[in-house]
Protein backbone atom coordinates (compact mmCIF):
# COMPACT_ATOMS: atom_id res chain seq x y z
CA UNK A 1 0.00 0.00 0.00
CA UNK A 2 1.37 3.41 -0.98
CA UNK A 3 2.18 5.71 1.89
CA UNK A 4 -0.05 8.72 2.37
CA UNK A 5 1.20 12.26 2.73
CA UNK A 6 1.91 12.98 6.39
CA UNK A 7 -0.16 16.17 6.34
CA UNK A 8 -3.06 14.21 4.86
CA UNK A 9 -2.69 11.54 7.55
CA UNK A 10 -3.08 14.11 10.32
CA UNK A 11 -5.64 16.15 8.38
CA UNK A 12 -3.75 19.43 8.61
CA UNK A 13 -2.47 21.99 6.05
CA UNK A 14 1.21 22.26 5.22
CA UNK A 15 1.26 25.63 6.99
CA UNK A 16 0.12 24.13 10.30
CA UNK A 17 1.89 25.40 13.41
CA UNK A 18 3.57 23.01 15.90
CA UNK A 19 0.60 23.44 18.24
CA UNK A 20 -1.82 22.52 15.45
CA UNK A 21 0.26 19.44 14.62
CA UNK A 22 0.17 18.27 18.23
CA UNK A 23 -3.54 19.04 18.59
CA UNK A 24 -4.39 17.02 15.48
CA UNK A 25 -2.32 14.06 16.66
CA UNK A 26 -3.89 14.09 20.11
CA UNK A 27 -7.38 14.12 18.61
CA UNK A 28 -6.61 11.18 16.32
CA UNK A 29 -4.88 9.31 19.15
CA UNK A 30 -8.05 9.53 21.21
CA UNK A 31 -10.09 8.07 18.35
CA UNK A 32 -7.72 5.13 17.91
CA UNK A 33 -7.06 4.41 21.57
CA UNK A 34 -7.05 0.61 22.12
CA UNK A 35 -9.77 1.01 24.73
CA UNK A 36 -11.97 2.57 22.04
CA UNK A 37 -11.12 0.48 18.97
CA UNK A 38 -11.70 -2.92 20.57
CA UNK A 39 -13.68 -4.34 17.66
CA UNK A 40 -10.74 -4.28 15.24
CA UNK A 41 -7.40 -4.08 17.09
CA UNK A 42 -5.34 -4.94 13.99
CA UNK A 43 -6.75 -1.99 12.05
CA UNK A 44 -6.31 0.22 15.10
CA UNK A 45 -2.67 -0.88 15.31
CA UNK A 46 -1.97 0.06 11.71
CA UNK A 47 -3.83 3.36 11.90
CA UNK A 48 -2.17 4.33 15.17
CA UNK A 49 1.23 3.52 13.73
CA UNK A 50 0.48 5.60 10.62
CA UNK A 51 -0.53 8.71 12.53
CA UNK A 52 2.39 8.27 14.94
CA UNK A 53 4.86 8.11 12.03
CA UNK A 54 3.38 11.31 10.62
CA UNK A 55 3.59 12.98 14.02
CA UNK A 56 7.19 11.82 14.52
CA UNK A 57 8.20 13.68 11.35
CA UNK A 58 6.00 16.78 11.51
CA UNK A 59 6.58 17.42 15.21
CA UNK A 60 10.35 17.60 14.67
CA UNK A 61 11.51 20.85 13.04
CA UNK A 62 14.49 19.30 11.22
CA UNK A 63 12.63 16.19 10.02
CA UNK A 64 9.72 18.31 8.84
CA UNK A 65 12.05 20.59 6.88
CA UNK A 66 13.65 17.64 5.09
CA UNK A 67 10.24 16.08 4.41
CA UNK A 68 8.91 19.32 2.94
CA UNK A 69 11.93 19.55 0.63
CA UNK A 70 12.52 15.91 -0.36
CA UNK A 71 9.36 14.01 0.58
CA UNK A 72 9.64 10.53 2.11
CA UNK A 73 13.22 10.15 0.89
CA UNK A 74 14.23 13.01 3.18
CA UNK A 75 13.39 11.03 6.33
CA UNK A 76 14.13 7.45 5.27
CA UNK A 77 17.49 7.52 7.05
CA UNK A 78 15.73 8.36 10.33
CA UNK A 79 13.81 5.09 10.26
CA UNK A 80 16.27 2.64 8.76
CA UNK A 81 15.87 -0.06 6.10
CA UNK A 82 12.63 -1.45 7.53
CA UNK A 83 10.87 1.90 7.62
CA UNK A 84 9.22 3.44 10.65
CA UNK A 85 8.99 1.28 13.75
CA UNK A 86 8.11 2.00 17.35
CA UNK A 87 11.81 2.09 18.15
CA UNK A 88 11.92 5.34 16.15
CA UNK A 89 9.06 6.99 18.05
CA UNK A 90 10.40 9.70 20.36
CA UNK A 91 7.12 11.05 21.76
CA UNK A 92 6.16 8.36 24.23
CA UNK A 93 5.74 11.11 26.82
CA UNK A 94 2.94 12.66 24.74
CA UNK A 95 1.12 9.33 24.61
CA UNK A 96 1.44 8.69 28.34
CA UNK A 97 0.17 12.18 29.07
CA UNK A 98 -2.76 11.70 26.69
CA UNK A 99 -3.76 8.12 27.30
CA UNK A 100 -2.81 7.82 30.95
CA UNK A 101 -0.67 4.75 30.25
CA UNK A 102 -3.65 2.46 30.89
CA UNK A 103 -2.91 -1.24 31.41
CA UNK A 104 -4.83 -2.14 28.25
CA UNK A 105 -2.86 0.42 26.26
CA UNK A 106 0.46 -1.06 27.39
CA UNK A 107 -0.72 -4.61 26.90
CA UNK A 108 -2.02 -3.86 23.41
CA UNK A 109 1.05 -2.06 22.13
CA UNK A 110 3.53 -4.15 24.08
CA UNK A 111 2.57 -7.06 21.88
CA UNK A 112 4.02 -5.49 18.75
CA UNK A 113 7.03 -3.78 20.22
CA UNK A 114 5.75 -0.43 21.42
CA UNK A 115 8.30 1.24 23.71
CA UNK A 116 7.52 0.59 27.34
CA UNK A 117 5.05 -2.24 26.65
CA UNK A 118 4.62 -5.09 29.06
CA UNK A 119 6.19 -8.45 28.52
CA UNK A 120 9.71 -7.44 29.50
CA UNK A 121 10.38 -5.20 26.52
CA UNK A 122 13.04 -2.63 27.29
CA UNK A 123 12.06 0.39 25.16
CA UNK A 124 12.30 4.11 25.66
CA UNK A 125 13.52 5.16 29.08
CA UNK A 126 12.88 8.48 30.78
CA UNK A 127 16.03 10.58 31.06
CA UNK A 128 17.71 11.46 34.35
CA UNK A 129 16.78 14.55 36.31
CA UNK A 130 19.26 17.41 36.67
CA UNK A 131 19.76 19.34 39.91
CA UNK A 132 21.23 22.85 40.09
CA UNK A 133 21.54 25.62 42.68
CA UNK A 134 21.13 29.33 41.93
CA UNK A 135 22.10 32.16 44.33
CA UNK A 136 20.12 35.39 44.15
CA UNK A 137 20.12 38.70 46.05
CA UNK A 138 17.58 38.98 48.84
CA UNK A 139 15.61 41.53 46.81
CA UNK A 140 14.71 38.75 44.34
CA UNK A 141 12.46 37.26 47.03
CA UNK A 142 10.40 40.46 46.80
CA UNK A 143 10.31 41.24 43.09
CA UNK A 144 11.08 37.83 41.65
CA UNK A 145 13.88 37.17 39.16
CA UNK A 146 14.63 35.59 35.79
CA UNK A 147 18.21 34.29 35.98
CA UNK A 148 19.75 32.51 33.00
CA UNK A 149 21.02 29.02 33.80
CA UNK A 150 23.43 26.77 31.92
CA UNK A 151 22.02 23.26 32.06
CA UNK A 152 24.08 20.24 30.95
CA UNK A 153 22.20 18.11 28.43
CA UNK A 154 22.79 14.86 26.62
CA UNK A 155 21.08 15.08 23.23
CA UNK A 156 20.89 12.74 20.23
CA UNK A 157 24.02 12.94 18.08
CA UNK A 158 23.51 15.38 15.20
CA UNK A 159 25.48 13.23 12.73
CA UNK A 160 23.83 9.86 13.30
CA UNK A 161 20.55 11.29 14.67
CA UNK A 162 20.85 9.15 17.76
CA UNK A 163 21.21 5.79 16.03
CA UNK A 164 24.88 5.33 16.94
CA UNK A 165 25.58 4.22 13.34
CA UNK A 166 27.75 6.08 10.82
CA UNK A 167 25.62 8.57 8.86
CA UNK A 168 22.58 7.18 10.64
CA UNK A 169 22.30 4.31 8.17
CA UNK A 170 25.07 1.82 8.99
CA UNK A 171 22.82 -0.65 10.81
CA UNK A 172 20.59 -3.59 10.02
CA UNK A 173 17.56 -5.24 11.54
CA UNK A 174 18.63 -7.48 14.38
CA UNK A 175 18.71 -11.07 13.08
CA UNK A 176 17.90 -12.55 16.50
CA UNK A 177 14.71 -10.64 17.33
CA UNK A 178 13.84 -9.55 13.77
CA UNK A 179 13.49 -5.95 14.84
CA UNK A 180 11.17 -6.61 17.77
CA UNK A 181 13.75 -5.89 20.47
CA UNK A 182 12.63 -8.91 22.49
CA UNK A 183 13.03 -12.64 22.26
CA UNK A 184 10.72 -15.43 23.40
CA UNK A 185 11.92 -18.65 24.88
CA UNK A 186 9.83 -21.78 25.42
CA UNK A 187 10.73 -24.40 27.99
CA UNK A 188 8.91 -27.71 28.22
CA UNK A 189 8.24 -28.86 31.76
CA UNK A 190 6.34 -32.11 31.71
CA UNK A 191 2.91 -31.45 30.31
CA UNK A 192 3.32 -27.68 30.47
CA UNK A 193 5.26 -25.09 28.57
CA UNK A 194 6.92 -22.05 30.14
CA UNK A 195 7.05 -19.00 27.87
CA UNK A 196 9.42 -16.18 28.81
CA UNK A 197 9.83 -12.89 26.98
CA UNK A 198 12.91 -10.75 27.56
CA UNK A 199 15.16 -8.14 26.04
CA UNK A 200 17.13 -9.25 23.05
CA UNK A 201 20.73 -9.76 24.25
CA UNK A 202 22.24 -8.87 20.87
CA UNK A 203 20.55 -5.49 20.21
CA UNK A 204 19.65 -4.70 23.84
CA UNK A 205 16.06 -4.00 22.94
CA UNK A 206 16.67 -1.60 20.05
CA UNK A 207 15.63 -4.02 17.31
CA UNK A 208 18.67 -3.26 15.16
CA UNK A 209 22.36 -3.99 15.05
CA UNK A 210 24.92 -1.27 14.32
CA UNK A 211 27.34 -2.27 11.57
CA UNK A 212 29.66 0.73 11.86
CA UNK A 213 29.81 3.11 14.80
CA UNK A 214 29.31 6.82 14.28
CA UNK A 215 32.74 8.49 14.62
CA UNK A 216 31.25 11.63 16.16
CA UNK A 217 29.65 9.99 19.19
CA UNK A 218 31.65 6.70 19.13
CA UNK A 219 28.44 4.73 18.69
CA UNK A 220 26.71 6.07 21.80
CA UNK A 221 24.20 8.11 19.84
CA UNK A 222 24.57 10.96 22.35
CA UNK A 223 26.34 14.32 22.49
CA UNK A 224 26.92 16.39 25.61
CA UNK A 225 25.80 19.99 25.24
CA UNK A 226 24.90 22.96 27.43
CA UNK A 227 21.46 24.54 27.23
CA UNK A 228 20.83 28.10 28.36
CA UNK A 229 17.37 28.58 29.84
CA UNK A 230 15.69 31.44 31.68
CA UNK A 231 14.32 30.42 35.07
CA UNK A 232 11.24 32.22 36.40
CA UNK A 233 11.60 32.74 40.16
CA UNK A 234 8.28 34.07 41.50
CA UNK A 235 8.12 36.60 44.35
CA UNK A 236 7.82 35.18 47.84
CA UNK A 237 9.97 32.09 47.29
CA UNK A 238 11.50 30.84 50.52
CA UNK A 239 15.22 30.37 50.93
CA UNK A 240 16.10 26.77 50.00
CA UNK A 241 12.94 26.23 47.94
CA UNK A 242 13.23 23.88 44.95
CA UNK A 243 11.64 24.83 41.62
CA UNK A 244 10.82 22.15 39.03
CA UNK A 245 11.23 22.80 35.30
CA UNK A 246 9.65 19.85 33.40
CA UNK A 247 11.44 18.42 30.38
CA UNK A 248 14.79 20.19 30.84
CA UNK A 249 16.73 17.28 32.31
CA UNK A 250 18.69 14.66 30.42
CA UNK A 251 17.10 13.26 27.27
CA UNK A 252 16.18 9.61 27.70
CA UNK A 253 17.92 6.85 25.74
CA UNK A 254 16.14 5.21 22.77
CA UNK A 255 13.94 8.22 22.24
CA UNK A 256 12.75 8.41 25.84
CA UNK A 257 11.38 11.69 27.08
CA UNK A 258 13.65 14.05 28.96
CA UNK A 259 13.84 14.19 32.73
CA UNK A 260 13.15 17.31 34.74
CA UNK A 261 15.33 20.14 36.01
CA UNK A 262 15.23 20.88 39.74
CA UNK A 263 16.67 24.21 40.84
CA UNK A 264 17.28 25.03 44.51
CA UNK A 265 17.03 28.75 45.21
CA UNK A 266 19.39 30.25 47.78
CA UNK A 267 19.35 33.94 48.73
CA UNK A 268 22.48 35.86 49.61
CA UNK A 269 22.64 37.13 53.19
CA UNK A 270 22.19 40.84 53.84
CA UNK A 271 24.27 42.84 56.32
CA UNK A 272 21.32 45.04 57.24
CA UNK A 273 18.26 42.76 56.97
CA UNK A 274 17.28 39.22 57.86
CA UNK A 275 14.20 37.17 57.03
CA UNK A 276 11.78 35.27 59.21
CA UNK A 277 8.81 34.03 57.20
CA UNK A 278 7.12 37.02 55.58
CA UNK A 279 8.64 39.55 57.99
CA UNK A 280 11.98 41.31 57.60
CA UNK A 281 14.05 42.49 60.54
CA UNK A 282 16.54 45.34 60.64
CA UNK A 283 18.30 47.71 63.05
CA UNK A 284 18.90 51.43 63.25
CA UNK A 285 21.07 53.55 65.55
CA UNK A 286 19.87 57.07 66.47
CA UNK A 287 21.69 59.85 68.34
CA UNK A 288 20.79 60.43 71.95
CA UNK A 289 19.27 63.81 71.14
CA UNK A 290 16.97 62.25 68.54
CA UNK A 291 15.85 59.59 70.99
CA UNK A 292 15.13 62.26 73.64
CA UNK A 293 13.67 65.02 71.48
CA UNK A 294 12.30 62.98 68.57
CA UNK A 295 13.11 63.23 64.88
CA UNK A 296 13.58 61.12 61.77
CA UNK A 297 16.10 58.51 60.65
CA UNK A 298 16.64 56.74 57.33
CA UNK A 299 16.53 52.93 57.50
CA UNK A 300 17.29 50.32 54.80
CA UNK A 301 14.38 48.32 53.37
CA UNK A 302 14.12 45.41 50.93
CA UNK A 303 13.60 47.80 48.03
CA UNK A 304 15.73 50.79 49.05
CA UNK A 305 15.31 53.11 52.03
CA UNK A 306 12.48 54.53 54.10
CA UNK A 307 12.11 57.33 56.65
CA UNK A 308 11.34 56.19 60.20
CA UNK A 309 9.82 58.72 62.59
CA UNK A 310 11.29 58.62 66.11
CA UNK A 311 8.92 59.98 68.77
CA UNK A 312 10.31 61.93 71.76
CA UNK A 313 11.41 59.80 74.66
CA UNK A 314 12.16 56.68 72.59
CA UNK A 315 13.81 54.05 74.75
CA UNK A 316 16.76 51.92 73.61
CA UNK A 317 15.87 48.62 71.85
CA UNK A 318 12.39 49.84 70.93
CA UNK A 319 10.99 47.95 67.89
CA UNK A 320 9.14 49.88 65.17
CA UNK A 321 6.92 48.18 62.58
CA UNK A 322 6.74 49.36 58.97
CA UNK A 323 3.61 47.82 57.50
CA UNK A 324 3.86 46.11 54.12
CA UNK A 325 7.65 46.46 53.85
CA UNK A 326 8.34 42.74 54.37
CA UNK A 327 8.30 39.78 52.00
CA UNK A 328 5.31 38.88 49.81
CA UNK A 329 3.37 35.69 50.34
CA UNK A 330 4.27 33.01 47.78
CA UNK A 331 1.62 33.16 45.04
CA UNK A 332 -0.34 35.64 47.13
CA UNK A 333 -0.97 39.37 47.30
CA UNK A 334 -0.22 40.16 50.95
CA UNK A 335 3.15 41.24 52.30
CA UNK A 336 4.76 40.99 55.70
CA UNK A 337 6.20 43.85 57.73
CA UNK A 338 9.63 45.29 58.39
CA UNK A 339 10.50 45.43 62.10
CA UNK A 340 13.29 47.86 62.93
CA UNK A 341 14.91 47.79 66.36
CA UNK A 342 16.25 51.20 67.43
CA UNK A 343 19.53 51.48 69.32
CA UNK A 344 20.38 54.76 71.08
CA UNK A 345 23.90 56.06 70.55
CA UNK A 346 25.44 57.27 73.83
CA UNK A 347 28.32 59.74 73.29
CA UNK A 348 31.61 58.64 74.85
CA UNK A 349 32.83 62.19 75.74
CA UNK A 350 31.19 65.59 76.14
CA UNK A 351 32.54 69.09 76.57
CA UNK A 352 31.63 71.11 79.65
CA UNK A 353 29.14 73.18 77.65
CA UNK A 354 27.53 70.04 76.26
CA UNK A 355 27.23 68.57 79.73
CA UNK A 356 25.54 71.71 81.04
CA UNK A 357 23.09 71.74 78.15
CA UNK A 358 22.33 68.07 78.66
CA UNK A 359 21.73 68.62 82.42
CA UNK A 360 19.47 71.52 81.63
CA UNK A 361 17.53 69.57 79.05
CA UNK A 362 17.15 66.60 81.36
CA UNK A 363 16.46 68.69 84.49
CA UNK A 364 19.45 67.19 86.26
CA UNK A 365 19.15 69.34 89.43
CA UNK A 366 20.07 72.64 91.02
CA UNK A 367 23.44 74.37 90.71
CA UNK A 368 25.32 76.68 93.09
CA UNK A 369 26.08 80.34 92.39
CA UNK A 370 29.44 79.31 91.07
CA UNK A 371 27.73 77.27 88.45
CA UNK A 372 28.90 74.08 90.03
CA UNK A 373 26.40 71.49 91.12
CA UNK A 374 25.76 71.62 94.89
CA UNK A 375 26.26 68.49 96.98
CA UNK A 376 23.04 66.85 98.06
CA UNK A 377 23.79 67.37 101.78
CA UNK A 378 23.90 71.16 101.29
CA UNK A 379 20.54 71.41 99.55
CA UNK A 380 17.81 72.89 101.70
CA UNK A 381 14.10 73.10 101.27
CA UNK A 382 12.77 76.64 100.77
Amino acid sequence: MAKRDYYEVLGIPRTATPDQVKSAYRQLARQHHPDVAKENPKAAEERFKEISEAYEVLADEEKRRRYDQLGFSGVETDFGPGGFSWQNFTHMGDLEDLLGASPLFRQFFGGFGFPGGVGGRSGSVRGNDVELTVRLPLSAAVRGAHPTLEVPRSNPCSDCRGTGARNGTAFETCPDCHGQGQVRRVQNRGFTQLLTIGECPRCHGTGRRVLENCPTCAGTGRQNTVERIELAVPPGVEDGAVLRVPGHGMTGPRGGRAGDLFVQVEFESSASLRRDGQDAFGEATVPLATAVLGGEVTVPTLEGHATLKIPPGTQPETPFRLKGEGFPRFRGSSRGDLIVTVHVEIPRSLSGREKDLLREALGAGARGSSGKREPLWRRRSP
